[in-house]
């Protein structure tokens, strides 16, 4: 329960938590937020990897691990010690979600696989998370997100004109394959209401991103092009790109037909909606090389400002292209509280953002900070009935 005296959405699920690095991690904190009681597994050494990765703010907490982590219980536990892995099979006939992202065979081994413990909790539902799925030739290759944006089509398709491709540093294949897991869960949920009994969700990275090319992809499989870099222009719609101005910054519009002689009158070329060779959307694309260096050299004329007021005073689509030192004082996102700030048990201030969307009858968002490393391995044993005497034999002997 929440400040606001709302339950989260998915209050009183439990969800085992056996991944690390980023899409696994950030899956389980979105469920964490909406109110899930979520146990993190990790090694007792070193815990999960991202635990050292910079930002590190005070109190050596790593930026980058408090952003995917926020609201769970961390248990460490030796998954190649024999009571440890009985322990995990205590926390797997608890839980009503286990998620993990090992490399597909890994589970198996360490007795940890569906097959294996849905005989003992048939209610579970089992998200695996790899890079390239349970089945297939790549089945064993580790999976990363710059590798994925790689084979999956985005990079082939990102970049500027007559450049070479471009990776997005926000981590697209990861982010992604957390929405996509996400979606299947929350599905699982609802059919297992109906039918009472859970289920195996085998997510492949690979699979999220070349099912995120969908109208890019399908225009390929019809026609046998295969699309040209096209930096902020849109290859479907002209115009569509960014312009620069005439104090550097850019502005990226977007008009639709019905706003084609708007945007040009806006302009200042109002003989542009006439003309023959721009009288529609296939005859701008026809004739966009034309039609973007004319653009280009009006939107140089003038402020980005001054644009931005014009374009959208007559409601066609206009937006600055915003670094983050200006998306974070924005006042839109200012007013839909995007931006979290709260105090971590280790000394550090966090500012990080919320979940991105808001609902009537519920509460959704920060319910406490990540857990230290083995934070609750103590409580959550004793909450399974072991005791102070069996833990302190369990940790010596490294298991926990």
């Amino acid at each position: 329960m929440t400040e606001s005296g709302k339950a989260g959405p998915l209050e009183g699920l439990r969800v085992l938590d056996m991944t690390r690095a980023f899409g696994g991690p950030l899956t389980t904190m979105i469920l964490a937020e909406m109110g899930s009681d979520v146990v993190k597994v990790e090694d007792p050494d070193e815990g999960d990897e991202t635990r050292a990765w910079p930002p590190i703010l005070d109190g050596g907490v790593s930026g980058y691990f408090a952003s995917l982590n926020r609201g769970k219980r961390s248990l460490t536990l030796n998954l190649k010690h024999t009571e440890a892995r009985r322990i995990a099979l205590e926390l797997v006939a608890w839980a009503d979600v286990l998620v993990e992202n090992f490399t597909p065979g890994v589970a198996a081994r360490l007795e940890l696989d569906y097959v294996t413990v849905a005989n003992n909790n048939p209610r579970l539902i089992y998200c695996s998370i790899s890079g390239f799925g349970q089945t297939g030739p790549y089945r064993e290759l580790r999976g990363y997100d710059p590798t994925l944006q790689a084979m999956g089509g985005l990079m082939g398709l990102t970049g500027e004109k007559g450049g070479g491709p471009v990776k997005s540093m926000v981590p697209i294949a990861d982010l992604s394959a957390a929405s996509w897991s996400l979606n299947a869960i929350l599905a699982a949920l609802y059919q297992r209401e109906r039918s009472g009994t859970g289920q195996y969700i085998d997510m492949s990275m690979l699979d999220v991103m070349v099912s995120m090319l969908t109208t890019v992809g399908t225009a390929y499989l019809n026609t046998g092009i295969v699309p040209a870099r096209s930096g902020t222009e849109n290859p479907a719609r002209t115009p569509s790109a960014a312009f620069v101005c005439s104090d550097g910054a850019y502005v990226q519009t977007a008009p639709n037909q019905r706003q084609w002689p708007r945007f040009c009158r806006v302009l200042g070329a109002e003989a542009l909606a006439t003309d023959p060779r721009y009288v529609d959307n296939l005859m701008r694309i026809r004739n966009q090389e034309q039609l973007y260096a004319t653009l280009r050299d009006i939107f140089r004329r003038r402020p980005c400002s001054d644009w931005l007021a014009a374009l959208q005073a007559e409601g066609i689509p206009a937006a600055p292209i915003l670094t983050l030192d200006r998306l974070f004082v924005d006042p839109q996102v200012m007013s839909r509280e995007l931006i979290l700030e709260y105090e971590d048990p280790q000394g550090a201030h966090i500012r990080g953002l919320n979940l991105p969307f808001k609902m009537t009858g519920a509460t959704v968002g920060f319910r406490a900070p990540s857990p230290a490393l083995g934070e609750h391995t103590q409580s959550i044993l004793a909450q399974f009935g072991h005791s102070d005497h069996e833990i302190a034999r369990l940790r010596e002997e490294g298991a926990v």
